[in-house]
């Protein structure tokens, strides 16, 4: 399920990316030209072979209509430059909620697959990222061992049950028991 959500978002998000209004005017301002430049022939040729006054008229009509589109094209492409493409506001939304989607599904599954408890267990071996309340045990429990230092066992259990609400729960229980 999560492998079609990224795919979807990804696609989503290159068709987005893939829009560029500069491009796309570009494109239809060569078409226009074209066809124009088409017509404006087709005109020449009627006025060039017909013999009736009304369809030379029109077909002259014709051309400098055609002309006058080719000159309209040729304005929009000296403008073209300065044209900016714009992302629109709810687009930029869409892509940071996308990211952040992704990487909360990344993050899952690389949790879900394992790889995050082995990542953990890297960091600690390089002692990176090791947590307070480990180190502070870690050190109570070498003073315990230290023969030369005087603290006891019980100066350690009591900080344990000071620092940690779950252990001291635990060990209250298990004190009631015996």
């Amino acid at each position: 399920m999560w492998v079609v959500v990224i795919l979807t978002a990804i696609l989503f998000l290159l068709g987005a990316f893939g829009c560029s209004a500069v491009q796309e005017i570009s494109s239809q301002t060569q078409t226009i030209d074209d066809l124009a430049q088409s017509s404006e022939s087709r005109f020449v040729k009627i006025a060039d072979i017909s013999e009736v006054d009304e369809v030379e008229v029109e077909a002259k009509h014709g051309i400098v209509e055609q002309q006058s589109i080719q000159n309209s094209v040729s304005e929009i492409r000296q403008v073209l430059p300065r044209v900016e493409n714009k992302t629109p506001s709810w687009m930029t939304i869409f892509e940071r909620l996308s990211l952040v989607g992704i990487l909360i599904a990344v993050i899952i599954l690389i949790w879900q697959t394992g790889i995050g408890t082995l990542i953990r267990r890297l960091l600690y071996s390089m002692s990176l990222f090791i947590p307070r309340k480990s180190r502070r045990d870690a050190e109570m429990d070498l003073k315990i061992a230290d023969s030369d230092d005087k603290m006891t066992i019980r100066e350690a259990i009591a900080s344990k049950r000071s620092s940690d609400p779950a252990y001291n729960s635990a060990y209250t229980k298990l004190t009631r028991g015996k």
